[in-house]
Protein backbone atom coordinates (compact mmCIF):
# COMPACT_ATOMS: atom_id res chain seq x y z
CA UNK A 1 0.00 0.00 0.00
CA UNK A 2 1.44 3.47 -1.01
CA UNK A 3 0.99 5.66 1.97
CA UNK A 4 1.45 9.99 1.00
CA UNK A 5 4.64 10.22 3.34
CA UNK A 6 4.52 14.36 2.55
CA UNK A 7 7.03 16.68 0.96
CA UNK A 8 9.27 17.33 4.21
CA UNK A 9 10.10 13.97 4.39
CA UNK A 10 12.84 13.97 0.97
CA UNK A 11 15.29 16.30 3.01
CA UNK A 12 16.19 13.16 5.25
CA UNK A 13 15.85 10.65 1.95
CA UNK A 14 18.03 12.74 -0.83
CA UNK A 15 21.14 14.02 0.12
CA UNK A 16 24.63 14.48 -0.98
CA UNK A 17 28.28 13.60 -0.27
CA UNK A 18 31.70 14.61 -1.82
CA UNK A 19 33.83 11.78 -3.23
CA UNK A 20 37.37 11.80 -4.47
CA UNK A 21 37.83 12.91 -8.02
CA UNK A 22 40.65 10.77 -8.34
CA UNK A 23 41.12 7.07 -8.26
CA UNK A 24 41.15 3.43 -10.78
CA UNK A 25 39.22 3.98 -13.65
CA UNK A 26 36.59 1.07 -14.13
CA UNK A 27 35.04 0.19 -17.47
CA UNK A 28 31.66 1.90 -18.50
CA UNK A 29 32.89 5.33 -17.33
CA UNK A 30 32.65 4.74 -13.68
CA UNK A 31 35.83 4.97 -11.16
CA UNK A 32 36.38 3.05 -8.10
CA UNK A 33 35.35 6.03 -5.98
CA UNK A 34 32.09 5.97 -7.09
CA UNK A 35 32.04 2.10 -7.25
CA UNK A 36 32.74 2.51 -3.44
CA UNK A 37 30.25 5.10 -2.77
CA UNK A 38 27.25 3.15 -4.26
CA UNK A 39 28.16 0.18 -2.33
CA UNK A 40 28.55 2.33 0.58
CA UNK A 41 24.93 3.82 0.23
CA UNK A 42 23.29 -0.01 -0.64
CA UNK A 43 24.64 -1.49 2.21
CA UNK A 44 22.53 0.90 4.75
CA UNK A 45 20.06 -0.66 5.44
CA UNK A 46 16.54 0.95 5.29
CA UNK A 47 14.22 1.06 8.07
CA UNK A 48 10.44 0.24 7.99
CA UNK A 49 9.14 3.61 9.22
CA UNK A 50 10.33 5.41 6.83
CA UNK A 51 9.87 5.53 3.06
CA UNK A 52 11.75 2.57 1.38
CA UNK A 53 13.80 4.19 -0.87
CA UNK A 54 16.75 6.74 -0.66
CA UNK A 55 18.74 9.06 -3.19
CA UNK A 56 22.24 10.56 -3.08
CA UNK A 57 24.09 12.70 -5.07
CA UNK A 58 28.30 11.93 -5.28
CA UNK A 59 29.81 15.11 -5.62
CA UNK A 60 33.57 16.56 -7.01
CA UNK A 61 34.88 19.22 -4.21
CA UNK A 62 33.21 22.05 -6.14
CA UNK A 63 29.53 20.55 -5.82
CA UNK A 64 29.24 18.94 -10.04
CA UNK A 65 27.02 16.09 -9.93
CA UNK A 66 29.53 12.98 -10.63
CA UNK A 67 26.51 10.38 -10.35
CA UNK A 68 23.78 9.68 -8.44
CA UNK A 69 22.92 6.54 -6.77
CA UNK A 70 19.02 5.59 -6.09
CA UNK A 71 18.51 2.49 -3.64
CA UNK A 72 14.92 1.10 -2.83
CA UNK A 73 13.99 -2.25 -1.26
CA UNK A 74 12.97 -4.39 -3.38
CA UNK A 75 9.01 -4.84 -1.54
CA UNK A 76 8.82 -1.51 -4.02
CA UNK A 77 9.63 -2.64 -7.17
CA UNK A 78 11.71 -5.31 -9.19
CA UNK A 79 14.03 -4.68 -11.84
CA UNK A 80 11.19 -3.96 -14.49
CA UNK A 81 9.79 -1.10 -12.05
CA UNK A 82 13.21 0.19 -11.50
CA UNK A 83 13.90 0.57 -14.97
CA UNK A 84 10.71 2.14 -15.36
CA UNK A 85 11.03 4.93 -12.32
CA UNK A 86 14.42 5.53 -13.71
CA UNK A 87 12.87 6.68 -17.48
CA UNK A 88 10.78 8.59 -15.18
CA UNK A 89 13.19 10.33 -14.06
CA UNK A 90 15.09 11.27 -17.07
CA UNK A 91 14.96 14.23 -19.14
CA UNK A 92 11.61 13.37 -21.76
CA UNK A 93 10.07 11.34 -19.07
CA UNK A 94 6.48 11.32 -18.51
CA UNK A 95 5.12 14.94 -16.75
CA UNK A 96 3.71 15.92 -13.91
CA UNK A 97 2.89 12.79 -10.71
CA UNK A 98 4.00 9.57 -11.86
CA UNK A 99 1.14 7.73 -9.66
CA UNK A 100 -2.49 8.25 -9.99
CA UNK A 101 -3.92 9.95 -6.22
CA UNK A 102 -6.75 7.54 -6.20
CA UNK A 103 -7.03 4.72 -3.40
CA UNK A 104 -3.45 6.63 -1.39
CA UNK A 105 -4.19 7.50 1.68
CA UNK A 106 -2.15 9.86 4.05
CA UNK A 107 -2.43 8.16 7.09
CA UNK A 108 -1.77 4.47 7.79
CA UNK A 109 -5.16 2.36 8.08
CA UNK A 110 -5.42 0.14 11.37
CA UNK A 111 -3.45 -3.06 11.21
CA UNK A 112 -6.75 -5.15 11.46
CA UNK A 113 -7.83 -3.43 8.39
CA UNK A 114 -4.91 -3.95 6.59
CA UNK A 115 -5.15 -7.83 7.22
CA UNK A 116 -8.96 -8.42 6.42
CA UNK A 117 -8.02 -6.10 3.19
CA UNK A 118 -4.78 -8.41 2.39
CA UNK A 119 -6.79 -11.91 3.37
CA UNK A 120 -9.96 -11.19 1.47
CA UNK A 121 -7.86 -10.90 -1.99
CA UNK A 122 -5.82 -14.40 -0.98
CA UNK A 123 -9.16 -16.05 -0.87
CA UNK A 124 -10.40 -14.47 -3.51
CA UNK A 125 -7.58 -15.77 -5.22
CA UNK A 126 -8.29 -19.10 -4.95
CA UNK A 127 -12.12 -18.78 -5.91
CA UNK A 128 -11.21 -20.95 -8.94
CA UNK A 129 -9.17 -24.13 -7.17
CA UNK A 130 -7.90 -25.38 -10.65
CA UNK A 131 -6.25 -22.20 -11.81
CA UNK A 132 -4.81 -22.71 -8.32
CA UNK A 133 -3.35 -25.20 -8.50
CA UNK A 134 -2.16 -24.79 -12.02
CA UNK A 135 -0.21 -21.96 -10.96
CA UNK A 136 1.77 -24.07 -7.82
CA UNK A 137 2.47 -26.90 -10.53
CA UNK A 138 4.09 -24.12 -12.57
CA UNK A 139 5.94 -22.90 -9.79
CA UNK A 140 7.34 -26.20 -8.70
CA UNK A 141 8.29 -26.87 -12.54
CA UNK A 142 10.08 -23.44 -12.92
CA UNK A 143 12.13 -24.25 -9.35
CA UNK A 144 12.84 -27.34 -10.48
CA UNK A 145 11.31 -28.91 -7.23
CA UNK A 146 10.10 -31.93 -8.71
CA UNK A 147 12.87 -33.57 -8.08
CA UNK A 148 14.66 -31.44 -5.43
CA UNK A 149 18.44 -31.51 -4.64
CA UNK A 150 20.27 -29.04 -2.85
CA UNK A 151 23.52 -27.27 -4.25
CA UNK A 152 27.05 -28.56 -3.54
CA UNK A 153 28.90 -27.30 -0.66
CA UNK A 154 31.54 -24.67 -1.58
CA UNK A 155 33.62 -21.89 -0.49
CA UNK A 156 31.03 -19.66 -2.74
CA UNK A 157 28.23 -20.30 -0.01
CA UNK A 158 29.62 -18.76 3.70
CA UNK A 159 28.34 -16.47 6.10
CA UNK A 160 28.43 -13.24 4.58
CA UNK A 161 30.35 -9.57 6.47
CA UNK A 162 27.95 -6.41 6.33
CA UNK A 163 30.47 -5.23 3.56
CA UNK A 164 30.07 -5.61 -0.89
CA UNK A 165 32.96 -4.76 -3.05
CA UNK A 166 31.28 -3.98 -6.94
CA UNK A 167 33.61 -4.32 -9.77
CA UNK A 168 32.49 -4.10 -13.12
CA UNK A 169 33.10 -5.58 -16.33
CA UNK A 170 31.58 -4.60 -20.16
CA UNK A 171 31.20 -5.94 -23.46
CA UNK A 172 29.83 -5.03 -26.95
CA UNK A 173 25.72 -5.74 -27.14
CA UNK A 174 25.50 -5.86 -30.78
CA UNK A 175 28.06 -8.50 -31.05
CA UNK A 176 26.75 -10.49 -27.94
CA UNK A 177 23.19 -10.27 -29.70
CA UNK A 178 24.40 -12.18 -33.43
CA UNK A 179 26.58 -14.77 -31.33
CA UNK A 180 23.45 -15.39 -29.13
CA UNK A 181 21.46 -15.70 -32.29
CA UNK A 182 24.22 -17.88 -33.89
CA UNK A 183 24.23 -20.06 -31.22
CA UNK A 184 20.15 -20.59 -30.77
CA UNK A 185 20.81 -18.79 -27.22
CA UNK A 186 19.99 -15.60 -25.47
CA UNK A 187 21.99 -13.20 -24.13
CA UNK A 188 21.36 -14.11 -20.81
CA UNK A 189 22.57 -18.09 -21.73
CA UNK A 190 25.72 -16.15 -22.67
CA UNK A 191 26.22 -14.19 -19.18
CA UNK A 192 25.41 -17.43 -17.24
CA UNK A 193 28.17 -19.53 -19.69
CA UNK A 194 30.63 -16.90 -19.09
CA UNK A 195 29.76 -16.50 -15.35
CA UNK A 196 29.85 -20.01 -14.07
CA UNK A 197 33.53 -20.60 -16.29
CA UNK A 198 34.90 -17.84 -14.12
CA UNK A 199 33.72 -19.38 -11.05
CA UNK A 200 34.83 -22.47 -11.94
CA UNK A 201 38.51 -20.93 -12.24
CA UNK A 202 37.62 -19.18 -8.98
CA UNK A 203 37.11 -22.67 -7.41
CA UNK A 204 40.13 -24.63 -9.12
CA UNK A 205 41.55 -21.27 -7.35
CA UNK A 206 41.31 -22.19 -4.07
CA UNK A 207 42.11 -25.64 -4.69
CA UNK A 208 38.40 -26.80 -4.38
CA UNK A 209 35.63 -29.11 -7.31
CA UNK A 210 32.26 -29.19 -7.18
CA UNK A 211 29.93 -31.61 -10.15
CA UNK A 212 27.67 -28.41 -10.68
CA UNK A 213 26.87 -24.94 -10.29
CA UNK A 214 22.98 -23.63 -9.17
CA UNK A 215 22.27 -20.28 -10.66
CA UNK A 216 19.18 -18.79 -9.91
CA UNK A 217 18.09 -16.50 -12.47
CA UNK A 218 14.88 -14.28 -11.09
CA UNK A 219 12.20 -13.67 -14.01
CA UNK A 220 10.05 -10.99 -14.35
CA UNK A 221 5.83 -12.30 -14.91
CA UNK A 222 5.90 -8.77 -16.96
CA UNK A 223 7.14 -7.71 -19.90
CA UNK A 224 7.59 -4.21 -19.26
CA UNK A 225 7.72 -1.67 -16.24
CA UNK A 226 5.35 0.83 -15.64
CA UNK A 227 6.60 3.77 -13.30
CA UNK A 228 2.66 3.92 -12.43
CA UNK A 229 2.47 0.71 -11.24
CA UNK A 230 5.28 -0.76 -9.19
CA UNK A 231 5.49 -3.41 -6.72
CA UNK A 232 6.95 -7.04 -7.31
CA UNK A 233 5.99 -9.64 -10.07
CA UNK A 234 9.23 -11.68 -10.00
CA UNK A 235 9.86 -15.50 -9.67
CA UNK A 236 13.13 -17.39 -10.19
CA UNK A 237 14.51 -20.89 -12.04
CA UNK A 238 17.46 -22.26 -10.68
CA UNK A 239 19.64 -23.51 -13.38
CA UNK A 240 22.20 -26.41 -12.68
CA UNK A 241 25.35 -26.06 -15.08
CA UNK A 242 27.73 -28.56 -15.10
CA UNK A 243 31.08 -27.00 -13.68
CA UNK A 244 33.52 -27.73 -16.40
CA UNK A 245 36.18 -25.60 -17.86
CA UNK A 246 34.19 -26.26 -21.44
CA UNK A 247 32.17 -23.49 -22.18
CA UNK A 248 29.70 -25.46 -24.87
CA UNK A 249 29.69 -28.00 -22.41
CA UNK A 250 28.08 -25.21 -20.18
CA UNK A 251 26.24 -24.05 -22.86
CA UNK A 252 24.54 -26.82 -24.32
CA UNK A 253 22.90 -27.83 -20.83
CA UNK A 254 21.87 -24.51 -20.27
CA UNK A 255 19.90 -24.66 -23.78
CA UNK A 256 18.56 -27.75 -22.80
CA UNK A 257 16.79 -26.17 -19.69
CA UNK A 258 15.07 -23.32 -21.90
CA UNK A 259 11.60 -25.00 -22.20
CA UNK A 260 11.76 -24.28 -17.81
CA UNK A 261 13.30 -20.75 -18.42
CA UNK A 262 11.01 -19.73 -20.59
CA UNK A 263 7.63 -20.95 -20.03
CA UNK A 264 4.50 -19.48 -20.50
CA UNK A 265 3.95 -19.33 -16.76
CA UNK A 266 7.06 -17.44 -16.05
CA UNK A 267 7.34 -16.14 -12.68
CA UNK A 268 5.32 -18.46 -11.57
CA UNK A 269 7.28 -19.72 -8.77
CA UNK A 270 6.20 -16.61 -6.58
CA UNK A 271 2.92 -18.53 -6.23
CA UNK A 272 5.16 -21.25 -4.23
CA UNK A 273 8.06 -18.86 -2.76
CA UNK A 274 6.00 -16.42 -1.45
CA UNK A 275 3.59 -18.47 1.24
CA UNK A 276 7.20 -20.13 2.10
CA UNK A 277 8.72 -16.59 2.75
CA UNK A 278 6.05 -15.72 4.78
CA UNK A 279 5.93 -18.59 6.96
CA UNK A 280 9.33 -18.50 7.35
CA UNK A 281 9.43 -14.38 8.44
CA UNK A 282 6.24 -14.50 10.85
CA UNK A 283 7.96 -17.63 12.49
CA UNK A 284 11.42 -15.32 12.79
CA UNK A 285 13.18 -18.01 10.97
CA UNK A 286 13.69 -16.35 7.43
CA UNK A 287 16.95 -14.84 7.93
CA UNK A 288 18.64 -18.38 9.31
CA UNK A 289 16.96 -19.52 6.56
CA UNK A 290 18.64 -17.86 4.02
CA UNK A 291 22.08 -17.39 6.12
CA UNK A 292 22.13 -21.15 5.84
CA UNK A 293 20.41 -21.93 2.83
CA UNK A 294 21.83 -25.02 0.38
CA UNK A 295 19.41 -24.66 -2.72
CA UNK A 296 22.04 -22.00 -5.15
CA UNK A 297 25.21 -20.85 -5.20
CA UNK A 298 25.03 -17.99 -6.87
CA UNK A 299 22.27 -15.18 -8.55
CA UNK A 300 22.08 -13.87 -12.13
CA UNK A 301 19.83 -11.09 -12.70
CA UNK A 302 19.83 -9.67 -16.07
CA UNK A 303 17.11 -6.82 -17.66
CA UNK A 304 16.76 -5.35 -20.92
CA UNK A 305 17.84 -1.36 -20.20
CA UNK A 306 17.29 1.89 -22.26
CA UNK A 307 18.87 1.48 -26.07
CA UNK A 308 19.59 4.97 -26.11
CA UNK A 309 21.56 7.17 -23.73
CA UNK A 310 19.86 9.12 -21.15
CA UNK A 311 19.67 12.99 -20.32
CA UNK A 312 18.90 13.96 -16.62
CA UNK A 313 19.22 17.57 -15.89
CA UNK A 314 20.57 18.35 -19.27
CA UNK A 315 23.63 16.44 -19.28
CA UNK A 316 24.20 12.53 -20.63
CA UNK A 317 24.28 9.37 -18.37
CA UNK A 318 27.51 8.22 -19.28
CA UNK A 319 27.05 4.83 -17.31
CA UNK A 320 24.18 2.88 -15.55
CA UNK A 321 25.30 -0.05 -13.13
CA UNK A 322 22.51 -2.16 -11.48
CA UNK A 323 23.55 -3.61 -7.74
CA UNK A 324 21.10 -5.93 -6.05
CA UNK A 325 22.40 -7.14 -2.88
CA UNK A 326 23.35 -10.72 -2.47
CA UNK A 327 21.30 -12.18 0.14
CA UNK A 328 22.58 -14.51 3.02
CA UNK A 329 25.46 -16.92 2.29
CA UNK A 330 25.80 -16.17 -1.07
CA UNK A 331 29.25 -14.58 -1.39
CA UNK A 332 28.82 -13.15 -5.34
CA UNK A 333 26.38 -12.42 -7.27
CA UNK A 334 25.92 -11.13 -10.56
CA UNK A 335 23.71 -7.97 -11.84
CA UNK A 336 23.60 -7.67 -15.76
CA UNK A 337 22.11 -4.83 -17.88
CA UNK A 338 22.01 -3.87 -21.59
CA UNK A 339 22.83 0.39 -22.28
CA UNK A 340 23.19 2.02 -24.88
CA UNK A 341 24.75 -0.53 -26.94
CA UNK A 342 26.46 -2.24 -23.74
CA UNK A 343 26.50 -4.89 -21.90
CA UNK A 344 27.68 -4.59 -17.95
CA UNK A 345 28.15 -7.11 -15.62
CA UNK A 346 28.01 -5.96 -11.86
CA UNK A 347 29.93 -8.46 -9.85
CA UNK A 348 28.36 -7.78 -6.27
CA UNK A 349 31.15 -9.76 -3.56
CA UNK A 350 31.79 -9.90 -0.45
CA UNK A 351 35.44 -8.85 0.23
CA UNK A 352 36.03 -10.63 3.35
CA UNK A 353 35.09 -13.52 1.67
CA UNK A 354 36.26 -12.95 -1.92
CA UNK A 355 39.55 -10.85 -1.54
CA UNK A 356 40.31 -11.77 -5.08
CA UNK A 357 37.33 -9.56 -6.45
CA UNK A 358 39.49 -7.90 -8.68
CA UNK A 359 41.01 -10.83 -9.91
CA UNK A 360 37.76 -12.24 -10.48
CA UNK A 361 36.63 -9.47 -12.47
CA UNK A 362 39.59 -9.91 -14.93
CA UNK A 363 38.38 -13.60 -15.26
CA UNK A 364 35.07 -13.38 -16.21
CA UNK A 365 35.21 -10.58 -18.80
CA UNK A 366 37.74 -12.92 -20.09
CA UNK A 367 35.58 -15.66 -20.63
CA UNK A 368 32.62 -13.42 -21.42
CA UNK A 369 34.46 -12.31 -24.53
CA UNK A 370 35.42 -15.76 -25.16
CA UNK A 371 32.10 -17.08 -25.41
CA UNK A 372 30.81 -13.90 -27.43
CA UNK A 373 33.65 -14.11 -29.40
CA UNK A 374 33.11 -17.82 -29.93
CA UNK A 375 30.02 -17.30 -31.86
CA UNK A 376 31.50 -14.60 -34.07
Amino acid sequence: MWLDAGSDVLADLVDGVVVPTSGTAEPGGTSRVLLDATADLVMHRLTPERPLWRARLLLDSEGGVLGIGIVAHHVLADGMGGLAVLGALADGGPAGPVRPAERRPEARPPWLDLARDAWTGRLLGVRTPGRAVRRVGGGLDELGLRRPHGAERCSLLAPSSGRRRLAVCQVELAGTLATARTRGATVNDLVVTAVTGALVRLLEHRGEHVRELVVSVPVSRRRQGDAASLGNATGVVPVRVPAVVDAQERLTSLLQQQARVRSRGRGGSAAVLTPVFRTLAAVGAFQAFIDHQHLVHTFVTNLRGPTERLMFAGSPVAAVVPVAVNPGNVTLSFDVLSYAGTLGITVVADPVRVPETDWFRDVLEEELRAVVGAGG
